[in-house]
């Protein structure tokens, strides 16, 4: 597949745990190196944010943080 962040035809991301559209949007256009790229990133953008996954307001964020940083449409 040809990854909508970095233009790379790579291997898909697989199955990222990802609720809804998004999960599915992730799962179809984003590969396994950028979708890598990103596990290792929210990480920071939860601490940097002081983000609380468990709640919906700011898993919502999460979400958005996401979808910026692997070129998806909001």
């Amino acid at each position: 597949m040809t990854c909508v962040r970095c233009s790379q035809t790579r291997e898909g991301a697989g199955k990222v745990g990802l609720p809804g559209t998004l999960g599915a949007e992730v799962e179809e256009r984003v590969c396994s190196v950028c979708w890598a790229e990103w596990v290792q990133t929210q990480i920071k953008v939860i601490n940097h944010y002081g983000l609380k996954p468990v709640l919906r307001e700011d898993r919502e964020k999460l979400y958005g943080f996401t979808r910026e940083f692997l070129n998806l449409a909001s």
